[in-house]
């Protein structure tokens, strides 16, 4: 990959989870100046010592021109309101009903999708939030959104459908109908016939059909693992190749990138 030498007008978009963290430099008018650099978690320190670790042994730590920085937090911890009902002096108490563990000092971000009537709450370590305010305006993203606004700009043709997204051990699951998320789910599990069984149980909730409708899968391994036992359940599937999408041969070749940070390009 090229060299570390500009980051004029450039994003950085930083990818944040309790098992890594994944650095990304993108400009969608010149792709071949990509970067993308990933780090392992190290489980013994806190995300915040660990993201600290990973920024300054990053290539990018020497800049501080970045005019915008955006951050994906991979969290299971989300939750979701109606548009109309969205009242930002009330986050923090719903946020705290559904997740009443939270740190009182942890920052509770906002992801307001519009055109599918909801936002998307979640929340971000106080010290981690500091660290990140440091290097430059952010802007918090969670992988629900990303792949909602994904759906936007590359719209499936279909009424109704189901979009998994698997990425080391965690699974997201969106249920569509007429363009409009009817459900948003997210669980654990490294397991494929548990994450199958999830999978289905959600499905026959939603009251998918399954020789009609079609789950649309994306992310790493998983889909392979998951596929031959899904296959036996539900006739239509079909896997997301972002790769198709992107004039940039760099980030075709990056091995392991996780779907959502490819989203988040592909939408910039």
């Amino acid at each position: 990959m090229s060299g570390v030498n500009t980051y004029a007008h450039t994003t950085l978009s930083i990818r944040i989870s309790t098992d890594g963290f994944c650095f990304c430099s993108y400009t969608a008018s010149e792709p071949d100046t990509l970067q993308y650099h990933s780090y392992e978690a190290d489980s013994t320190i806190t995300l915040a010592a660990n993201f600290e670790r990973a920024w300054e042994e990053s290539p990018f730590y020497k800049n501080r021109n970045y005019d915008d920085v955006k951050v994906i937090m991979a969290t299971n911890e989300f939750t979701t309101i109606p548009t109309e009902y969205d009242n930002k002096e009330e986050h923090r108490a719903i946020y705290n009903l559904c997740f009443p563990r939270t740190s009182s000092s942890a920052y509770i971000a906002a992801n307001h999708l519009t055109a599918q009537g909801i936002t998307i709450l979640f929340a971000i370590d106080n010290v981690l939030h500091k660290k990140l305010c440091a290097i430059s305006r952010v802007t918090y993203l969670c992988p629900a959104s990303i792949l909602l606004g994904f759906l936007a700009r590359y719209p499936i043709e279909e009424e109704r459908y189901m979009l998994a997204y698997f990425h080391k051990g965690k699974s997201l699951l969106l249920s569509v109908d007429k363009d409009k998320p009817t459900l948003i789910n997210s669980f654990k599990s490294n397991n494929p016939h548990d994450q199958t069984f999830y999978l289905l149980s959600i499905w026959k909730e939603q009251s998918l059909s399954q020789s009609e409708n079609t789950l649309h899968l994306c992310g790493d391994k998983s889909v392979e693992e998951v596929l031959p036992l899904l296959r036996q359940f539900i006739r239509q599937h079909k896997r997301i190749n972002p790769n198709r999408l992107f004039r940039s041969n760099l980030l075709n070749q990056i091995k392991d990138i996780p779907f959502d940070l490819q989203a988040l390009l592909l939408c910039e």
